[in-house]
């Protein structure tokens, strides 16, 4: 499953509690590891999907 759209992405939905830019640095981190932004709150998330 996807939230992918041209406002927001989701790497890890399953881990999603409510959007991504409401993600605490914690949760980020968990899913993430040690990044500058978080990457799920970019146009350009990244996710390749299906």
């Amino acid at each position: 499953m996807c939230c992918c759209n041209e406002k927001q992405c989701c790497q890890k939905p399953e881990n999603l509690k409510d959007k991504p830019e409401t993600c605490s640095k914690q949760q980020i981190e968990k899913c993430h590891g040690d990044v500058k932004e978080h990457p799920c709150t970019s146009v350009d998330c990244g996710w390749k999907g299906n």
